[in-house]
């Protein structure tokens, strides 16, 4: 009888110490699964990427805002929305000297520096393309020191879904 009581205390005592254990990783499961689920239905593509200079390599201001810009735009080629675009990590330059461009709400004073625009407007869901601006504050329009050449750029969403293009002006 003594014997019988001992077990039924051991079994609830294991019962106890390994049902929480099996309910967290079932958790834990879960959530990688969502998070691979979106991830893999996440997808971006950069359509065109130019910058603020002519056929001549001189500085054009289209957007008359005083800044050297290089736009880029990035169509949403997914099954999902893709969330909170100002948390995307943007990365520019010429080969060999890629950097990351903060956002403007990060750096709203400092340059270079990035902002968007949901073309159409709204969130960025399927189908929809966002113009990416980087804008430099390098003497223009005077004598801008960009030049003519070979650029990068690399889109990053926030659940870690890139893009990359080379392009050249």
């Amino acid at each position: 009888m003594l014997l019988t009581i001992a077990g039924v205390i051991a079994a609830i005592a294991v019962m106890n110490a390994v049902f929480p254990a099996v309910t967290r990783s079932s958790s834990a499961l879960t959530t990688a699964s969502s998070t691979v689920d979106e991830r893999i239905r996440t997808n971006v593509s950069v359509v065109q990427s130019v910058g603020e200079l002519d056929s001549g390599g001189s500085f054009v201001d289209s957007n008359s805002n005083s800044l050297f810009d290089f736009f880029v735009w990035v169509k949403n080629v997914g099954d999902v929305t893709v969330p909170s675009v100002a948390d995307i990590d943007v990365f520019f330059g010429e080969p060999g000297s890629v950097t990351r461009i903060p956002h403007t709400d990060d750096s709203p004073s400092t340059y270079p520096n990035w902002t968007f625009a949901v073309e159409g407007g709204g969130d960025w869901e399927v189908a929809e393309t966002v113009r990416f601006e980087v804008r430099f504050d390098d003497g223009c329009p005077g004598a801008c020191l960009k030049s003519a050449g070979t650029y990068f750029v690399r889109v990053v969403t926030p659940n870690g879904v890139a893009t990359e293009s080379f392009f050249s002006m």
